[in-house]
């Protein structure tokens, strides 16, 4: 009875010692960490470069010049269209929040502010030789219409949409946007009528007339573009490249009524130089390619 006693524990001891080393099993790996989120408000600062395209159309209206010979010479308008290609630096800073409504799916608001320094400049010529519509046709008025100017883009800002994919294991968010677009448009220079009256006494008798054109405004208008943007090492900081097309409209410019230059002689003179009052309407669209980087607030 006493070694069936004996017998009886020693098993219970091997079952107990099975269970406990049951109990101590291996652990299990530890969860993996969540994915990163981004959802929070961030700012930043931006810099790259910005590539104006800026199309005006001009009217100088034709120009009457009067003299005492007598004689009235009327000089035909200049008219066309003309391309420049502002180009700069920009840079500035953006502000935005983030909802990320699903793992791989991201939608947000942004606006930024940027200072710029795109300008161009051209010069359109167009010579002439007219006789008067009064007077002996022996007269010959020549010289050279000049219209000269410059177009700017100052400052620009939008407010814009994001929405986009996040790959990457989640530390990279690629996205399309678009919104509001708004900026400083300039337009500034003069258009010039200059010429002499030649085949008379004491001539050739000069004149001419000049118009300052010039307007700049805050015209606000539409921006489309794409980037991506990604995590950093640093905790918060995210990294970004982005490119968009903005169109800030139309800016419709009449110049003053008349001005003019007149240049007496002796034997003939010039009573007087009327008209050349130049209109345009320049059509502003910009393209700009930056990166950045914003800190997000989680």
């Amino acid at each position: 009875m006493k070694k069936l006693a004996t017998c009886v524990f020693a098993i219970a001891g091997l079952i107990g010692t099975s269970a406990f080393a049951a109990d101590m099993g291996v652990k299990a790996p530890p969860a993996p960490p969540p994915p990163p989120v981004w959802t929070g408000w961030y700012v930043g600062l931006n810099a790259g470069a910005s590539m104006g395209n800026v199309k005006t159309d001009f009217n100088a209206t034709p120009v009457t010049v009067t003299t005492n010979i007598p004689a009235t010479f009327n000089i035909p308008g200049f008219a066309g269209s003309n391309t420049e290609s502002p180009d700069g630096f920009m840079g500035g800073g953006q502000i935005g929040y983030n909802w990320q409504f699903s793992p791989l799916w991201v939608v947000g608001v942004e606006a930024d502010f940027q200072g710029a320094l795109e300008k161009d400049h051209n010069t359109l010529t167009n010579n002439f030789s007219v006789t008067p519509t009064i007077g002996s046709p022996a007269f010959t008025a020549t010289g050279t219409q000049v219209l000269d100017y410059s177009t700017k883009i100052e400052w620009f800002g939008t407010a814009r949409l994001r929405a986009g994919y996040v790959w990457g294991n989640g530390n990279v968010f690629s996205y399309l946007t678009g919104g509001l677009a708004y900026g400083k448009v300039d337009l500034e220079g003069t258009s010039t009528v200059t010429g002499a009256i030649n085949n008379c006494a004491g001539c050739p008798l000069g004149f001419s007339t000049t118009h300052s054109i010039g307007h700049s405004d805050v015209h606000a208008g539409w921006t489309l573009g794409y980037g991506t943007e990604g995590r950093l090492a640093a905790p918060g900081w995210t990294w970004r490249v982005e490119t968009l097309y903005m169109d800030f409209g139309h800016l419709n410019d009449t110049d003053a009524a008349v001005g003019c230059g007149v240049e007496d002689e002796p034997k003939c003179k010039i009573t007087s130089v009327t008209g050349g009052q130049t209109f345009t309407n320049t059509h502003f669209t910009d393209w700009i390619l930056r990166g950045g980087l914003s800190y997000q607030f989680h």
